[in-house]
């Protein structure tokens, strides 16, 4: 709030001028006028020093309301201050915690490239052996039945020589009842099952 000077001396005189028309301030023409003009201008200086006093009164009263105001905004910022201490330091360790995050996130990217390439190797030394290992199986399979099969050839052919050789000797033997197809069961030949 600034008061002027002008304000001021309107105020203390209570009118719109501080002069009257008629009074001239310029030189003495008589000693009326002259002793008009020293009044006056001891009026102006009283009334300039009070407008100053005034002024001055004001000024310091807005120094004081500034002072305070400035206080009261120190003590605000250091209540902010003292609130967003705690927040920057918060701020600094999730920033460390960011850092250290996104440090493992690439350690972890390069072992899942590392265990990508290796489950790679995996599958196809995987599929090298399945493959290698259903060829030993089928080769496993069919050295498994030649055997089997030649045992069933030669029991079938022993058979067949020995149903010959005892025709030989009894020739007028039904040989019907006997097969590779029957069995003794409780003294009897009977079909099996």
């Amino acid at each position: 709030m600034t008061i002027s000077f002008r304000s001021v001396w309107l105020r203390f005189l209570g009118t719109t001028s501080c002069f009257p028309s008629t009074l001239r301030l310029a030189g003495p023409k008589s000693s009326r006028t002259s002793r008009l003009g020293q009044q006056s201008s001891w009026r102006t200086r009283k009334a300039r020093k009070t407008a100053l006093y005034l002024e001055l009164a004001s000024l310091r009263q807005y120094e004081k309301d500034a002072k305070k105001a400035l206080q009261d905004k120190s003590l605000e910022v250091v209540e902010l201050e003292a609130r967003i201490l705690p927040l920057r330091t918060r701020a600094v360790d999730l920033e460390d915690t960011v850092a250290e995050l996104k440090g493992k996130v690439v350690s972890l990217e390069e072992r899942d490239t590392q265990r990508e390439i290796l489950l790679g190797r995996v599958e196809g030394e995987l599929a090298e052996k399945t493959e290698s290992l259903a060829g030993a199986i089928e080769s496993f399979r069919r050295t498994e039945e030649e055997p089997t099969n030649d045992a069933a050839a030669a029991y079938g052919e022993g058979f067949q020589d020995a149903i010959a050789q005892f025709a030989c000797v009894h020739p007028k033997v039904d040989l019907a009842l006997f097969g590779e197809s029957k069995c003794i069961v409780d003294g009897q030949i009977v079909p099996r099952e």
